[in-house]
């Protein structure tokens, strides 16, 4: 091993004379970008690369739980001799204790470990510790029970029962040879041998020492059933494919039947059949023994996927942040034991320890909620690919509206295939689109969310017993708490945005700071990036004169559908209200028909599928518009159809109203027509001549302090860093920065940004592995680097 992935600073003298012949490489779950080296004593070996180990690290040798990541020597057998090791100028620590009693993780996803650190730029530690769910290594959830069952030596089982002379032993015997209890995996618990002999411990005890008996020790998970509560298993028929579906199919069976790895993306409108299709590519990987995951973008997706693969698999695991510690110990567990070879959930379900991974799903590929914002950094949509290609698997990319990313991927790399599905199932139409010009209903007093057109056609939706889902992305119920007569805003103490005033009902219970004087209403001022609260003043701080309040939300939806539609049935769908474990039952409720208008955020706009939904209203289709954002085209497009697919996926014709100030926006006058091939066309134009994403690669690194001179002298160092390295290296790249962040402070923090362009991907490596190599910037502040970011706020 190299002295590189050792520290000096850690020398210390062995203090354990404990014979200790083997080395191992530990990966911390700290921000030391490196690994280093320890000692195992005879006793505790052998230790296999992705176990737990505890070992003294720092100056202060505090013990510290790592990853086995290597193993020095021939092999995990070789004893080794000081001799036979590298010499080295100093001793190296021992390890204390062994943590697993096997891997968590296997070579294919500690080679994906490695692979998420190079390319994501973070330390292997804290990206191994991502991996594993917390749940896992807490063992949350985890009981034992104890057990007992016949010794193997017992042969005649009448002539061991003649010869016992208690009468309890005889009965407990008897009950185990009846039950078929001879080994630790058909064992009976003790308390119920107990029970059904209705004696103490005393004669199992005995039974023990004679070695009649053996005792062992279960472990006894919470288990987790597949349907949430309350979602009960619609059967359904053998589904026929049209012909589309028919020939996406077969190109899915090859792909699969070669055995070798590749990417499909699977391009198909909204309710065209995509979900059917992931089906039967899962039962072919299935027949041939091995696994599938199946990725999805939102945790509210899961219900209605997790109800339609139940009536076709069995052995399904659910991976997603919903669940409890211990749910979610118990689902891994069932993976990693072989009890599941189907696995659905969000993000961290591509590390799932699935064995013989055969095929990767990723539904709606286009999502940015597939990117993780801490570290490690990475794109679970690109993390898929990487694993089907170690496992030798199939990745399939479904979408109605593909990132351009995966767009110019089928065209320039041989391994990805690309398949169409124009037309939705059973031929029944895309939904009507009608616009509607906000500027024409606006007036002194204000603006309606709901407009005169929206309104009209929810009356005849609701006469007709139908349903709508009404869409606004934006929590809350005003943005903006502004006072008129001075122009003074409510701002965040911590942050540099505005805070957005919530109704007192989300938010009743939280820990709050409070204001003198008299306040607006009932409710809050929140900000939604440090989550800092205040009450509202009733009289502008600066010139005492009164404030009203400015802006969308979901919640002033909410209220303005009360007000006009007291008749209806209404839910509000979005992180708030669904704060608590309740969203399933929201989902069947309006399944059933108990409510009939769902509104809320982006919750709403994917993978949903209620047949009796005829309306879709998008309460304000250009708010994503107004970030300062390269993507925010794109994003626009996506969500307008996205959400505009939930309408008519029946018999009855379906219409969406999208209401904006922007009426001639190009990214709506495509979406308004459903052209995706000419939007995509047209935006592409731009990237090119910007020199963006797709066809130049983006990197951001954001660098923050609470002292704003301590960060700039630290941005500037970091600055000269990079141009040294692309000078010495004579790469190819233009920096722009460092500059505030688009969010200049947030918890206080003031925030810098340097972003770095480049026209292929091996330049951004080359670059960050030689700032890597140059070690940190000083004066030391907080950097987060994010490779491929999917927002630059």
């Amino acid at each position: 091993m190299s002295k590189y992935q050792t520290d000096s600073l850690f020398e210390t003298e062995q203090a354990d004379k404990t014979a200790c012949h083997h080395i191992i490489r530990v990966a911390f779950e700290s921000a030391a970008d490196r690994e280093f080296d320890y000692l195992v004593p005879d006793e505790i070996w052998p230790i296999q690369v992705g176990r737990r180990v505890e070992a003294p690290f720092g100056k202060k040798d505090k013990l510290q739980i790592g990853f086995c990541v290597a193993v020095e020597g021939k092999g995990q057998g070789d004893r080794g001799t000081e001799a036979q090791r590298p010499e080295r100028a100093f001793k190296l620590k021992t390890i204390e204790k062994v943590s697993d009693k096997e891997p968590l993780l296997d070579s294919e996803l500690m080679e994906l470990a490695r692979w998420i650190s190079s390319y994501y730029v973070c330390p292997l530690g804290q990206v191994l510790a991502a991996m594993v769910p917390g749940a896992v290594k807490k063992a949350a959830g985890v009981k034992t029970q104890r057990c007992v069952y016949l010794a193997s030596s017992i042969s005649d089982i009448e002539e061991i029962i003649r010869q016992l002379r208690g009468k309890k032993q005889k009965q407990i015997v008897k009950l185990l040879h009846g039950r078929g209890a001879f080994n630790k995996e058909t064992a009976l618990e003790s308390r119920e041998v107990l029970e059904a002999a209705g004696c103490t411990n005393e004669p199992i005890k005995k039974l023990a020492e004679r070695q009649i008996i053996k005792i062992t020790e279960k472990t006894i998970l919470k288990s987790l059933p597949a349907i949430p509560k309350g979602m009960a298993i619609k059967t359904e028929g053998r589904i026929i494919l049209n012909e589309d579906q028919q020939k996406a199919l077969t190109f899915f069976r090859e792909k699969i039947d070669s055995g070798q790895f590749g990417v499909t993306l699977l391009y198909g409108v909204t309710d065209s059949g995509k979900t059917e299709l992931y089906i039967r590519a899962i039962e072919a990987v299935l027949q041939k023994g091995r696994g599938a995951i199946v990725l999805l973008p939102e945790i509210a997706l899961t219900t209605q996927t997790i109800q339609r693969f139940s009536t076709r698999f069995e052995k399904i695991a659910v991976m997603h942040s919903r669940l409890t510690a211990s749910q979610r110990n118990s689902q891994w567990q069932k993976i990693k034991s072989g009890q599941a070879n189907v696995v659905i959930g969000a993000r961290s379900a591509v590390f799932a320890p699935l064995p013989r991974v055969g095929l990767i799903v990723v539904d709606e590929e286009h999502e940015p909620s597939y990117k993780q914002d801490t570290t490690p950094r990475y794109n679970g949509r690109d993390v898929a690919i990487k694993r089907a290609q170690l496992a030798g698997a199939h990745c399939i990319l479904g979408s109605a509206t593909p990132s351009l990313e995966t767009l110019l991927n089928c065209k320039s790399k041989k391994y990805y295939g690309f398949v169409r599905l124009p037309k939705r199932v059973m031929d029944l139409p895309m939904p009507k689109m009608k616009l509607v010009d906000l500027r024409h209903g606006y007036t002194q007093k204000g603006i309606n969310l709901i407009s005169e057109p929206l309104a009209e056609r929810l009356k005849e939706v609701l006469t007709k017993k139908e349903q709508a889902i009404l869409l606004l992305n934006r929590r809350g119920y005003s943005n903006f708490v502004f006072c008129p007569s001075c122009k003074h805003t409510l701002h965040c103490r911590n942050c540099d945005i505005t805070l957005t005033f919530h109704k007192s009902e989300t938010f009743a219970g939280d820990r709050m700071r409070t204001v003198t004087g008299k306040h607006l209403r009932h409710g809050y001022a929140v900000c939604h990036y440090c989550l800092s609260q205040t009450l509202v003043p009733e009289k502008c701080p600066v010139c005492g004169k009164a404030m009203t309040m400015i802006g969308l939300g979901s919640q002033r939806l909410e209220e303005e559908l009360a007000r006009k539609f007291p008749e209806a049935r209404t839910s509000r769908v979005d992180s708030d209200s669904m704060r608590g474990r309740d969203y399933y039952r929201v989902l069947k409720d309006f399944s059933d028909g108990r409510i009939n208008i769902l509104a809320g955020t982006q919750m709403l706009a994917k993978g949903l599928h209620f047949p009796n939904v005829t309306l879709v209203g998008i309460i304000s289709a250009d708010t994503s518009l107004y970030l300062p954002d390269f993507r925010a085209n794109e994003r626009t497009f996506q969500l307008i159809s996205q959400v505009a697919g939930r309408a008519g996926r029946s018999a009855k014709k379906g219409v969406v109203f999208v209401q904006t100030f922007l009426p001639d926006q190009p990214a709506i006058q495509f979406a308004l027509k459903g052209d995706f091939d000419s939007f995509v066309k047209e935006e592409l134009k731009h990237r090119k001549a910007c020199n963006l994403p797709p066809y130049w690669r983006l990197a951001a690194i954001e660098m923050r302090d609470m002292n704003f001179d301590k960060l700039e002298a630290a941005c500037k160092k970091m600055r000269e860093k990079i141009d040294r390295i692309i000078e010495r290296d004579g790469l190819e790249a233009v920096v722009r920065g460092p500059m505030p962040a688009v969010i200049s402070r947030i918890q206080r923090f003031h925030r810098m940004q340097i972003t770095i362009q480049a026209p292929q991907a091996e330049t951004i490596q080359q670059l960050f592995t030689g700032l890597r190599a140059a070690g940190p910037v000083r004066p030391a502040v907080r950097v987060a680097i994010d490779i491929d970011p999917v927002n630059l706020l």
